[in-house]
């Protein structure tokens, strides 16, 4: 049978003790405070609070602690240990404060716990921290889906994914589950700085944030960026449409169209995580930044097309045939298209008039440099043009002609004497039968 509790609290109404009572709080402090003021050795000891006490002894896994001289306490196990790591400090004679787990145990010991009294004191600061706005150092303990589970003051909190800073979050193609949750797994571990969004002790619920925390830097850095200013970054992200850079706390998206001035299938044969690079700011729109590598080089298109002329005829390859146009090369990577409003003739299909591969004779009607393409015609080329080129042409491959002749007299000559010369083998080896018949 359970023995009572040795003090002259046992006495006390059954509302003083029972915590589901509404009545419980305002009677409680009202008794207290009766019992205080006509016995100055009166201690309330109620499970669930938090009493004060000086340590009596101190023994390995166990600690005894005087309660106000009507009790006893005791403090073992892993209620011993708390995120302040109080125990290690005290000595005999301390005042410590510690959480009543239970009121009495059979020995008449009251079960006391350092641990729990830690993490209510860290929910006190965290309110703290809360109303006062500051921050809050926590550490990864592990990942899901959603974010990570984070640990502060012995009390875990949550870290949603869409609350890291850009240089934490997860960036992969088609917001892959398990490739976020790859990503978020490295992160266990390290330590982020936090502000606080939702708090609720009643049901022990914290959630945090990173990007909250760094708000106010990444505004007065944004503040400062323009359009034109060249960045030094770290690559963050790798996906099919580009690269992710962040530099200060600010991230930018480099299109594959601004990665370089050639042609990129895909940006992981350029970059990988880690990478460090420089761009230029291209624009600005909220936090949404955009930035190019290329627009740090000289654009080569443009001294390719240095000595073409608008009006003058070029030769070229038709490299596409579509529906309403061809495209056609001119140089390397000069490329123009001829709209069918600029053939020669009305109602002509391109597909069934032209091939890729075909080599046309083309007129430059403008040259669109930020567009890196050339518009094209086949219209107001003469016959005494096309006869010009068809001529140069003709020149140029005429000494290859000429040299030809004689070779294909000498491959001519070449067989005849091959026969002689069988023929002449042949003669002998009729006769040679013959005199072994004899």
């Amino acid at each position: 049978m359970k023995k009572p509790f040795v003090s002259f609290l046992a006495c006390r109404p059954k509302f003083f003790m029972d915590k589901n009572n509404p009545q419980t709080t305002q009677q409680n402090s009202a008794m207290v405070a009766l019992l205080a003021h006509s016995s100055p050795a009166f201690v309330s000891i109620i499970p669930g609070e938090i009493i004060s006490g000086r340590v009596l002894s101190k023994d390995r896994g166990k600690l005894l602690v005087d309660i106000g001289g009507v009790a006893t306490g005791i403090v073992s196990g892993k209620e011993l240990n708390d995120t302040f790591n109080t125990a290690k400090g005290l000595q005999v004679g301390d005042e410590v404060a510690a959480f009543v787990l239970e009121d009495e145990t059979p020995e008449g010991m009251v079960i006391l716990s350092l641990r729990k009294a830690a993490q209510a004191k860290s929910w006190e600061y965290f309110e703290k921290i809360k109303n006062e706005g500051g921050t809050l150092e926590v550490t990864a303990l592990m990942a899901n889906k959603g974010g990570l589970m984070v640990t502060t003051g012995g009390v875990t909190a949550f870290l949603p994914v869409s609350q890291l800073a850009p240089k934490n979050y997860p960036r992969v193609d088609g917001a892959n589950a398990e490739e976020i949750l790859s990503k978020l797994g490295k992160l266990i571990g390290k330590k982020f700085t936090t502000k606080i969004i939702l708090l609720d002790q009643e049901i022990k619920k914290l959630v945090v944030s990173e990007r909250a925390a760094s708000g106010e830097t990444r505004d007065a850095e944004l503040s400062k960026l323009k359009v034109g200013d060249k960045v030094h970054g770290e690559v963050n992200g790798i996906v099919k449409f580009g690269i992710f850079v962040t530099f200060g706390n600010l991230e930018g998206l480099v299109h594959i169209s601004e990665l370089t001035w050639s042609h990129v299938k895909n940006p992981t044969e350029l970059f990988k995580i880690g990478d460090a690079i420089e761009a230029q700011v291209i624009g600005i729109e909220g936090e949404k930044i955009s930035l190019s590598i290329k627009r740090l080089f000289p654009d080569p298109w443009v001294d390719k097309v240095a000595n073409f002329t608008i009006g003058t005829v070029y030769p070229g390859t038709i490299n596409k045939v579509t529906n309403f146009g061809v495209f056609v090369t001119l140089v390397d990577d000069v490329n123009g298209l001829v709209h069918t409003s600029e053939f020669t003739q009305e109602g002509i299909n391109p597909e069934e008039k032209f091939k890729e591969g075909e080599a046309v004779t083309v007129k430059v009607l403008e040259i669109l440099r930020d567009d890196h393409s050339l518009r094209l015609s086949f219209k107001g080329i003469s016959g005494e043009e096309k006869g010009a080129k068809t001529k140069k042409a003709v020149k140029k491959e005429a000494p290859e002609a000429a040299e030809e002749t004689p070779v294909a007299a000498v491959e001519e000559k070449k067989p005849a004497a091959k026969k002689e010369t069988s023929a002449a083998k042949k003669k002998p080896a009729i006769k040679k039968p013959a005199k072994k018949a004899k």
